[in-house]
């Protein structure tokens, strides 16, 4: 009895390939893996396996079912262990179920076969689909119904044995191709002219041959195709030279060369300089011979007449100027046909919709060369360390596509790694070896290209422009390009304008704009080299660095930390050229911004080694040289280098006048107050953050009030003074809630996040905590993000969540060692100690106390280093060394006794007297306990607390002990 299925096929791509590569061994690993994951998938989806050899025929009551099976499979995949391809079929149709008898069955037959048309219907499919696709039959597409997924048709396609063309369709979820498969010998795709379906191989076109291997673009392919199928007749494909443009026109020509009866037609217009020109450039794609008349005229009959097809016109931007004339009367005349064009300036014309082609992603970047290489050398196999310079090598070449094969080219003679170390050399290494004569041998000839089709004004904007390092704002470039020496200069704005629709700026997020390193390196040498344009030179060259520098030392620290830090390497290169120009005050002011935003982003060390380039410039101003010492100060304290960072503190404040209240004397004054309370100088720390607090209220200095009452809440906090702690940290975030102060308003949360954990508030401390880390990542404050990370993973672990608690410190680990940030570094060491501890890898966890224990010592921490022994003694304990216990438990009491840290020293008693219950001291356990309660009780430390629970589990071993 015949029944409605949903048929689903699914067969292995490059199965026999990937057996030679692999080995029987590994390859009958990889197919358990693969059959494993397959048949999980299909209890999951309600399906039912009739046959398998490299893949699967399945059944399926439900279309809807079969489907998401097909999208599961996919992904199940690609996450093997050496992942796979699978192309896959889904059909719906009558079929019978034919019962195999049962002897047969015993001697190895299937229990089941299906009959009817419909099984070959969707194998047939299943063998037309690329890998990772799953392409469905219009009966199939019919029984989905609305079932929400993206759905693209692929056109028609004559099957082998099937008396009428069916229709193709694609669905799938962001992995899946989305784009026409090949023909095959069985299956091949028709285009309906007249009333006779015909190949489309057949299709009339111009294409030029791909000469090898097409590499990415998928995202934009589908652009492409969304744009034509929604409707698009005049798609502008803008781009840098060198970006690929044409090479993805071409492609995608071939591709949809089934979707245009009227065929596709390429037409390169490299040539034309003026409207006889495109229309002589036109008439050779379009195979037209041209008549006595108006050119423009015949050649739009011409369009009209092959109705739906595809005009390809490549290379339009130095004949822009006469779009309208030619291309925008063949738009209106020619009402079927659709037009793709390639160019580096927007054609500005009525219908156009234009497309910018950003360079190749990362992967498809490295893929690109990784081809060409071993196109160029046969034997390319790069080793460890070549390998690892791919990815460098194709970010410094911009992604640009040219660039890539250009280099990769020259793998005959240059391994990838001594390709990368002459990427100063850029414009010298990437020129063609080979026998190319067009215009795109090299890099240069590409750039040279676009230049000359520059106006003046355009040339000196662009070449000055090259002074920005990460981009620029609008506000900037005016600060920074003076075109007062070009005749007739239009203003700025609509220059750079220009320079964004001729594809040499790229636009990005934030009204923020960039230009591509090989684009900054080539106007960098026309702004040097005197003659390329009016006013070029060294002069030129050092007045458009002294008009950027002055621009980025004004800016100041609150404005340099905005959009992420987005101008941090500005205000680096800025400092760096005023330092070398010898301009003190430009330095001071550029170093400040600097500062600030390496504050956040890091790494530490770049601010060491520029405020000290600044503070040893003769000529500084006393209030110049006192901001230089403090950023010094704080950029040392940041690394840990505290006695360095007091000593620069109270050189800034000798540069300052006494008693004086400027924002830096009370910045200077609230550190040196926190770096006195870590020495144990604890009330008069106190006092001077008092008056610090006061005296920035009095003055109308808020961030620095902030400053203070956060310096007096650490202060209290690490003395185990928990009330006072949160009155200052309350009132300092009231006060930074007020004023708006974003940054000091995450630090605070944090702040009081690791305080309500510390005395066992959990639900509020993970709610400021994540508050905290919500307002770290949107300002780009890495120190602030690290530091809630390392807070987040000890709640994680408080409360018995291990994976959560490694995941949380590993990141926080990464930060603090990117940032160059030594305290949060000891700190995060020690809490994946704890992590590694509660996972039962004790080997683990003494080696993260150990390195913790070596941080803190060379920073001279010694707060950190007395918590650290503390737990290494536990560790010890645990593996029967119980004189090294007490000897880091006797220490760690002494320090964590010096430095008040009154929370601290109960965890540590609590661990002492679990060594000495191990140890066979009950007397002397029972001490240790009673002192820590007492801490506890002091403190405020509730059950949820780390001291609470340190007790608890204490309590917990002995009461095991004596059952």
């Amino acid at each position: 009895m015949s029944q409605a299925k949903a048929l689903l096929l699914t067969d292995l791509v490059d199965s026999a390939a990937l057996a030679s590569r692999l080995g029987d061994a590994a390859l009958g690993a990889l197919s358990a893996a693969h059959d494993r994951v397959a048949r999980d998938l299909l209890r999951q989806f309600g399906g039912r396996e009739i046959d398998k050899t490299d893949g699967f025929l399945l059944l399926f009551d439900e279309a809807t079912h079969a489907l998401a099976y097909a999208i599961a499979y996919h992904r199940a995949l690609a996450a093997l262990p050496v992942p796979l391809q699978a192309r896959a079929g889904l059909h719906v149709g009558e079929i019978t179920l034919r019962e195999t008898p049962a002897d047969d069955v015993a001697r190895g037959a299937k229990p089941f076969e299906v009959d009817g048309v419909s099984k070959p219907i969707a194998a047939r499919v299943m063998s037309t689909a690329l890998g990772g696709q799953t392409l469905i039959t219009a009966p199939a597409l019919a029984a989905l119904g609305a079932h929400g997924r993206r759905v693209v048709s692929h056109g028609h396609w004559r099957v082998k044995g099937l008396p009428e063309p069916i229709e193709l369709f694609e669905s799938g979820d962001d992995a899946a191709p989305f784009r026409p498969p090949p023909d095959g010998d069985k299956v091949y795709r028709v285009v309906l002219q007249g009333e006779l379906w015909l190949p489309a191989r057949e299709i009339r076109h111009s294409l030029p041959a791909e000469r090898d291997a097409f590499v990415g673009r998928k995202t934009m392919l589908q652009e492409l195709a969304r744009r034509f199928d929604g409707g698009a007749r005049l798609v502008t494909l803008l781009g840098i030279g060198g970006c690929g443009k044409t090479r993805l026109a071409t492609h995608f020509g071939w591709l949809e060369l089934g979707s245009f009866p009227g065929g596709v037609w390429f037409c390169d217009l490299a040539p034309a300089r003026d409207a006889e020109g495109v229309a002589y450039a036109v008439a050779q794609g379009l195979d037209v011979p041209l008549g006595k008349d108006d050119p423009v005229t015949q050649l739009g009959h011409a369009i009209a007449g092959r109705g739906a097809c595809l005009v390809v016109l490549d290379n339009f931007e130095q004949v822009a100027r006469h779009a309208e004339a030619t291309l925008g009367r063949w738009v209106e005349r020619a009402a079927d046909a659709c037009f793709l064009v390639t160019t580096r300036e927007v054609l500005g014309i009525a219908g156009e919709e234009a497309v910018a082609l950003a360079p190749l992603q990362a992967a498809d970047a490295e893929a690109l060369f990784m081809r060409r290489a071993a196109a160029a050398r046969a034997d390319f196999n790069p080793g460890t360390e070549d390998r690892a310079a791919i990815g460098p090598l194709v970010r410094l070449l911009d992604g640009l596509p040219l660039a890539i094969e250009l280099a990769a080219a020259r793998v005959r003679t240059l391994a990838p790694r001594a390709l990368l170390a002459r990427m100063s050399e850029r414009f010298k290494l990437l020129a063609s070896s080979g026998n190319r004569l067009d215009r795109q041998a090299t890099l240069r000839a590409t750039f040279d290209w676009s230049w000359d089709l520059l106006a003046p004004a355009e040339k000196a904007a662009l070449a000055q422009l090259s002074v920005f390092e990460a981009g620029f704002t609008l506000d900037s470039s005016e600060a920074v390009i003076d075109l007062q020496g070009v005749a007739d200069a239009p203003w700025t704005v609509d220059v750079v304008n220009s320079l964004v629709d001729k594809s040499f700026v790229r636009p990005l997020h934030d009204e923020r704009f960039d230009l591509l390193m090989s684009v900054q390196a080539y106007a960098a040498e026309h702004l040097h080299s005197a003659g390329r344009f009016e006013g070029s030179g060294p002069a030129a060259l050092l007045a458009a660095q002294a008009r950027h520098a002055d621009f980025f030392a004004a800016l100041g620290p609150d404005h340099a930390t905005l959009h992420g830090c987005a101008e941090l390497d500005n205000l680096v290169a800025a400092c760096r050229r005023s330092v070398h120009g010898g301009r003190p005050a430009a330095a001071s002011g550029a170093l400040a911004g600097a500062w600030a935003a390496l504050a956040l982003h890091g790494p530490f060390q770049a601010g060491v080694d520029l405020a000290e380039s600044v503070c040893g410039l003769a000529g500084l101003r006393d209030d110049d040289a006192a901001r230089a010492h403090a950023a010094l100060g704080q950029a040392l304290e940041a690394l840990g280098r505290r006695a360095d960072a007091r000593q620069r503190y109270e050189q800034a404040l000798a540069h300052l006048a006494p008693g004086q209240s400027s924002p830096c004397a009370l910045q200077v004054r609230t550190s040196l107050a926190s770096l006195r309370a870590r020495a144990g100088q604890v009330d008069e720390a106190r006092a001077e953050l008092l008056a610090s607090a006061a005296m920035a209220h009095g003055t109308g200095h808020p961030a620095l009030a902030c400053a203070a009452l956060n310096g007096l809440g650490t202060v209290d906090f690490e003395q185990g003074r928990m009330d006072d702690a949160r009155g200052h940290y309350d009132a300092a975030l009231a006060l930074a809630r007020r004023t708006g102060h974003r940054r000091w308003q995450g630090s605070l949360l944090g702040n009081l996040g690791n305080l309500h954990a510390s005395v066992g508030r959990m639900d509020v401390a993970r709610a400021h905590s994540e508050e905290a880390l919500l307002i770290a990542r949107e300002l780009g404050d890495r120190q602030r993000e690290g530091n809630t990370l390392s807070n987040l993973g000890m709640l994680h672990w408080t409360q018995g969540r291990l994976i959560d608690a490694g995941t949380a410190c590993e990141a926080a680990l990464a930060v603090a060692r990117d940032l160059g940030h030594a305290r949060l570094e000891t700190v995060v060491l020690c809490n994946l100690g704890l992590v590694r501890e509660a996972s039962g890898q004790t080997a683990q966890a003494q080696t993260h106390f150990e390195a913790a224990l070596t941080v803190a010592r060379r920073i001279a921490d010694r707060r950190a280093e007395g918590q650290v022994l503390g737990y290494l003694g536990l560790t010890q304990a645990r593996q029967q060394r119980f004189d090294d216990a007490r000897a880091s438990l006797d220490a760690g009491q002494v320090i964590l006794h010096e430095v008040a840290d009154q929370l601290s020293l109960g965890v540590l008693l609590c661990n002492l007297a679990e060594i000495e219950w191990l140890a066979g001291q009950p007397d002397a356990a029972a001490a240790a306990r009673g002192a820590a309660a007492a801490l506890a009780q002091a403190s405020g430390a509730g059950a949820e607390s780390e001291l609470g629970i340190a007790l608890e589990r204490l309590d917990r071993l002995v009461a095991t002990a004596a059952v």
